[in-house]
């Protein structure tokens, strides 16, 4: 599913917006026509239709819609029989619980008042934020307009954006389950980039559209419709782990990662507590004098001050959990609900134990190999990693079993040893845990290990006429030391 782009209008062109570079002009030829109740042009309701406006309970929004043309909403109205579709209630409804979930209860800020920018009646009018039912535009289910922002002139912080969204008259024949969970699904999402635009505009897109979908779980946690929506993104972020999250801004090919990176706002708010998110934005906001800060570096002070952690280590516990999920989900271990996530993507399997793979990292990043060999009997395999970026690879290992259970995590130390059985796959997953860092070569060993055979073991001494030791299973190297130790016990006969 594709979200729409972002409008900006007069004030807002230096506010950091992602509108299609041809949508500027039009916008500006057409800034007393921008509103879709107003005129015939691109974004009117056309033919002059008039739009009827419904005020949900709660008086924080005004919705606006037509019931004939091609912008029409579905007339029923049952649910309850009051003079208003029922659609359109919903809409308002949904609205109505985004706000109280995101603005009363967990403390975001609400979106700016618009009718301070406008002194047309139909631009706003009022504080209530605006919502317009029309299509969005082909691929779209709805997009939000950044309209009027602050320029800083009153000692304030400058860049933040007040504005309405758009969203299509219905979802019939859509992805979503039904239609409601469609409009639950826009209005958590929508509604809560006003509420970022309240913060600030210049952000990635891989931080205010990840943090957008995120929403749409903390206001409609039991909704089929928001994590499935959130699922579905997910493999945009998980069959790309190499992917550096630190030069991806969301934007070009990286566009629907943007939506994936969900996943890390997920962890952040599972691991530290959804209230960091909301620390997060508002360590964005940029001061009167200075630059917008990034979300990466607010990311890091916040967890170096909050709680004794660090965007780096985040980061590759992160990339951790992204390892435990699907078929390698173990409880009260990563996501909550990690079985239903997706598999991150492996590199080609291997099968010979003594080899040397090597990837490219960059920057914040992963990637996951997997050895399956083909073993008769357990054999212990040395992992090492190489990183030229730093002195100590960031990589650990778990072992998923032939039964289907997943080891704990071993920090790969200069070298770790883990014992396979037959049917046991080892996987690594080596983190780019280094903000920045250009993309390098890493190399990762693995070989058997001899098992060490102790000469003064009871089983290697002489028993009888006879030298009688119990079976080992033994590699190349381990033969050959076996043979040293009877060459060792047949002197001691002779002697």
């Amino acid at each position: 599913m594709k979200r729409g782009a972002v409008l900006l209008l007069g004030l807002c062109f230096a506010c950091g917006g992602e509108a299609e570079p041809e949508l500027f002009d039009r916008v500006s030829v057409l800034q007393q026509q921008i509103r879709p109740t107003d005129g015939v042009g691109w974004n009117g309701n056309g033919f002059g239709i008039p739009a009827q406006v419904y005020d949900p309970p709660g008086g924080h929004f005004r919705v606006y819609y037509v019931t004939t043309g091609e912008n029409a909403v579905d007339l029923t109205d049952i649910a309850p029989k009051d003079g208003v579709p029922d659609f359109v209630a919903q809409v308002g409804s949904a609205a109505e619980d985004t706000y109280q979930s995101t603005v009363v209860q967990r403390g975001f800020r609400p979106p700016l008042d618009d009718s301070v920018y406008h002194d047309r009646p139909d631009f706003g009018g009022d504080g209530r934020f605006d919502i317009y039912l029309r299509w969005a535009g082909k691929g779209s289910d709805g997009y939000r307009v950044t309209e009027a922002c602050t320029d800083g002139s009153d000692g304030k912080s400058p860049g933040r954006c007040a504005g309405y969204f758009v969203m299509n008259p219905n979802y019939k024949g859509s992805s979503y389950p039904s239609e409601l969970e469609g409009i639950r699904v826009l209005t958590s999402h929508e509604l809560f980039h006003s509420i970022q635009d309240a913060y600030g505009t210049g952000q990635w897109r891989t931080f205010s559209e990840g943090s957008a979908v995120w929403n749409e779980l903390q206001v409609f946690p039991d909704s089929p419709g928001t994590w499935k929506d959130y699922l579905g993104f997910l493999p945009a972020l998980f069959r790309e782990p190499e992917r550096p999250f630190d030069k991806s801004m969301g934007s070009g090919p990286a566009a629907s990662y943007a939506y994936g990176t969900a996943a890390f706002i997920e962890y952040l708010s599972e691991r530290f507590g959804p209230l960091l998110i909301r620390q997060i934005w508002e360590g964005c906001e940029q001061p009167p004098a200075s630059e917008v800060p990034l979300f990466l570096d607010v990311i890091d002070a916040e967890l170096k001050k909050r709680h004794r952690s660090s965007l780096q280590s985040a980061w590759t516990e992160f990339t951790r959990w992204n390892l435990l999920t699907a078929e390698r989900a173990t409880p009260d271990r990563g996501y909550r609900r990690a079985s239903e996530y997706p598999s991150v993507r492996f590199e080609p399997e291997r099968t010979e134990i003594d080899q040397t793979t090597t990837v490219e990292v960059n920057g914040l990043s992963a990637r996951y190999l997997k050895l399956r060999p083909s073993l008769s009997v357990p054999t212990p395999v040395r992992i090492t990693v190489s990183d030229p970026a730093s002195e100590t690879a960031t990589a650990a290992a778990v072992i998923f079993t032939a039964s289907g259970r997943t080891s704990d995590l071993t920090e790969i130390q200069q070298g770790t040893t883990l014992t396979l059985s037959p049917g046991d796959s080892l996987l690594v997953v080596i983190t780019g845990a280094v903000r920045g860092a250009r993309a390098r070569m890493v190399q990762v060993n693995s070989q058997a290990v001899p098992p060490v055979v102790d000469p003064e073991s009871p089983d290697l001494q002489p028993k009888g006429c006879g030298f009688a030791a119990q079976q080992v299973p033994v590699g190349p190297l381990g033969a050959l030391g076996v043979l040293l130790l009877l060459g060792v016990a047949a002197q001691r006969r002779r002697r």
